[in-house]
């Protein structure tokens, strides 16, 4: 499903569901997953850092480190938050046979 890392393919290769669920704005939800993430992946490395470096952590270290992680943590999960998202939204909302036609007979500039 991923083509290029910040370029989803437009569909499923073997059962031609959409990436995008023919809805406005349907990937602000796997934004805000990939920030809630990024944000926790932070929290446990800081975590870690601080308890087997206690208590000569390196504070240095983690003042130059923790900026450069948060910023490069949401372009790391990026594609993978967006195959999550939808993911979760396939197991709440299945996808029905005549949505999954659709998805297969119309355009994509939907």
């Amino acid at each position: 499903m991923i083509r290029h890392w910040l370029r989803m393919r437009e569909r499923c290769p073997r059962c031609g569901l959409r990436v995008e669920r023919g809805e406005r704005d349907y990937f602000i939800g796997s934004m805000m997953f990939n920030l809630v993430l990024a944000e926790l992946l932070f929290a446990a490395i800081f975590v870690a850092t601080l308890v087997g470096t206690w208590p000569d952590v390196p504070w240095d270290t983690l003042e130059w480190a923790a900026p450069l992680l948060m910023l490069a943590a949401p372009l790391v999960l990026f594609p993978f938050s967006k195959l999550v998202w939808l993911a979760f939204d396939v197991m709440f909302r299945p996808v029905s046979e005549a949505e999954l036609e659709w998805h297969r007979t119309t355009d994509a500039n939907v």
